[in-house]
C-alpha cells in the first residue's frame, strides 16, 4: 500500500495537540508495521518550513527534516508539469486551494492508493482514498 502525506498530519506529530498527534503516531505506526510505502511531496516540506523559517527556529526545522527522513520511504516529490496540469484540473473541477491541488496532484500521479489528512473538503476527490485523521 501506498500512503501520500499531507502537510497537517506532519504539524500534528510535531507542533500539535497530544490528542491529534498520538492518533497520527498510531496510524503511521500501523502502516509502518504493514511495510507502506510512505511518501510526500517537497510541497510538504515548504508548508512545514514556513513558521519555523519565519520564528527562525533552527530546532525545529532540524526537527522535521529529521522527521521526515525517518519516516518517508522514499524521496521528496518534486513538482513537474504532469502533476502541475492535473493540479490545475483539481482547482478548476474541486474548487480547492492551490496548494491541496498540488498534493493531490502529486498524490494521484504518483500512484499512491491513500491521502491522508485533515481536510475533509478534500474527500471530493475521487481518484483516491482521502482518509481523514479520525
Amino acid at each position: 500500500m501506498r500512503i501520500y502525506l499531507d502537510t497537517a498530519p506532519l504539524i500534528y506529530l510535531i507542533e500539535g495537540q497530544e490528542v491529534l498527534a498520538n492518533k497520527v503516531a498510531e496510524q503511521l505506526k500501523n502502516w509502518v508495521l504493514n511495510d507502506a510505502t510512505i511518501g510526500t511531496s517537497t510541497l510538504t516540506l515548504l508548508e512545514l518550513l514556513v513558521v519555523p523559517k519565519k520564528d527562525k527556529n533552527e530546532s525545529l526545522v532540524q526537527k522535521y527534516r529529521a522527521m521526515l527522513s525517518e519516516l518517508l520511504s522514499e524521496p521528496l516529490i518534486p513538482m513537474s508539469e504532469a502533476i502541475a496540469e492535473r493540479a490545475a484540473e483539481y482547482r478548476a473541477s474541486l474548487l480547492v486551494k492551490t496548494p491541496d491541488a498540488v498534493q493531490l496532484a502529486t498524490a494521484t500521479y504518483g500512484g499512491f492508493d491513500v491521502f491522508y489528512t485533515n481536510d475533509q473538503q478534500l474527500k471530493k476527490c475521487e481518484e483516491i482514498e482521502v482518509l481523514l485523521i479520525e
